[in-house]
């Protein structure tokens, strides 16, 4: 019943997206954040859903009248430079035969990470209006709220005692990851329900926000659990009441470490008293692996997949037999260290440029826009944006998520934010300028003379 559920709900959505584009948008953004077919039994598992939205949405965007014709921003320029760069580095590694071994996976790679770059930039292209922003920022929200919520009602009826993972088969499948995007998501339910003039829809916004750190806790995440102290801790500065706030947070952490089970007490407890266990020690030695073989491939890396067991033999500072236990790779552990081995130093320095001009560029339009009432939302969403960087940026550490879906779209949001603040205060300016300019313009001796 669920894959005919699914496959309906897919089929009958696909002809609207070519006549009302952004509605693909949305559900993009449903079926890759939620992944409904990941919950079904059988063929819907395998069905290429995303396609099925995806390609109607292209050809609704060819034709539709309502899109953004004035995108080129620092952050689309340097979101394509990356783009590209990453499709230099993948035709390099055709050029060095210790590059064989990865290439079809990196191949399959570069098309995976191509196809969220065209959902990224239809996003940027069909979102034309503040309130449409607004639904996409809540589809996403809801979609991994709605599974926060799952993994706290799993987590109570459990005791705690397992962890909670993401849809399997999905980008965040693994606890690691779906604890970075609940991280990125939490301020997007925070700010959201700040605004939120349904107070039905702001005490969902609220519940949710409390059972996403919930679910963070419960995934056993340690990258997850500091990037959920600095979104936490971030939050509460930008909160009215700044001392309640750090007080309900410590409050909160001291029940937690009261009432955690031994399991998660254990696992947290050697990583904050400094006692690095297998997990750590695979992280370090791959970092080193990374800053090794970049000093061989400075420029161009070794494309994507680049941490083999082949390349770690070469370039890993310890023998692989004394600390893989029968792992194939150790992964890259991080967002930095994953692209400064697959990117190069270039690829780092694109990869920077971009996380921190998001960040400035949010900080930025808060100015830009304070003086004008009328455009606080602005501000609103510039908060969520550079504290799910933030979040990213924490976690990431840790995690070896460079290419993360969520991420992208917080950039194609910054873009967004960029061209409906121009828009809107064109707007206001011409506004402004009709009322201004006839009693500038009155000649005095044209004004009635007073008694």
């Amino acid at each position: 019943m669920r894959d005919v559920l699914v496959i309906a709900i897919v089929l009958i959505a696909a002809p609207v997206c070519i006549f009302v584009p952004y509605f693909g948008v949305l559900m993009s953004a449903w079926i890759g954040y939620f992944n409904p077919h990941r919950f079904a039994y059988s063929f819907a598992t395998t069905f290429p859903v995303a396609q099925i939205i995806v390609i109607p949405t292209m050809i609704g965007a060819v034709f539709t009248k309502d899109r953004n014709h004035r995108f080129v921003t620092r952050e689309t320029l340097l979101l394509l430079l990356f783009w590209a760069w990453m499709g230099i580095t993948l035709t390099n590694a055709y050029f060095e035969p210790a590059f064989f071994d990865h290439l079809f996976d990196a191949q399959t790679r570069m098309v995976e990470i191509s196809k969220i770059m065209v959902t990224t930039f239809l996003a940027i292209l069909l979102v034309t209006s503040k309130q449409k922003l607004r639904y996409l920022l809540i589809v996403t929200a809801f979609c991994f709220g709605i599974l926060a919520i799952k993994g706290t009602v799993f987590g109570i009826l459990t005791g705690g005692q397992f962890r909670v993972w993401g849809p399997p088969k999905s980008f965040v499948a693994d606890n690691n990851d779906f604890g970075l995007a609940l991280n990125m998501t939490i301020p997007m339910l925070f700010f959201l329900a700040r605004d939120e003039q349904n107070r039905k829809v702001k005490m969902l916004f609220r519940i949710t926000f409390l059972c996403g750190a919930v679910a963070v806790l419960l995934t056993y995440s340690r990258g997850a659990l500091l990037g959920l102290c600095a979104v936490l801790a971030i939050t509460a500065f930008r909160t009215r009441y700044k001392g309640l706030s750090l007080a309900m947070i410590a409050l909160a952490a001291l029940l937690v470490v009261t009432f955690a089970p031994g399991k998660w007490m254990g696992r947290m407890g050697d990583f904050f008293g400094g006692s690095l266990d297998e997990s750590a020690q695979e992280r370090i030695t791959s970092w080193q692996f990374a800053w090794n073989f970049t000093k061989h491939y400075p420029i161009t890396g070794g494309s994507f997949e680049t941490f083999t067991p082949a390349l770690f033999s070469m370039y890993s500072p310890r023998d692989p037999t004394t600390w893989l236990a029968g792992h194939t790779s150790s992964g890259p552990h991080s967002i930095y260290f994953q692209v400064m081995a697959e990117q190069g130093f270039v690829g780092l320095a694109i990869f920077l440029a971009l996380l921190f001009s998001c960040f400035f560029s949010a900080r930025r339009l808060r100015k830009r826009v304070a003086p004008y009432p009328s455009l606080s939302w602005v501000i609103t969403y510039s908060y969520i944006v550079d504290t799910s960087v933030i979040a990213y940026m924490v976690s990431g550490a840790f995690l070896g998520r460079a290419y993360f879906d969520l991420y992208l779209q917080l950039v194609a949001i910054v873009i967004l934010l960029k061209v409906i603040a121009r828009k809107e205060l064109r707007s206001l300016q011409r506004r402004t300028a009709v009322i201004e300019v006839p009693t500038q313009e009155v000649d005095p001796e044209l004004q009635p003379a007073l008694p």
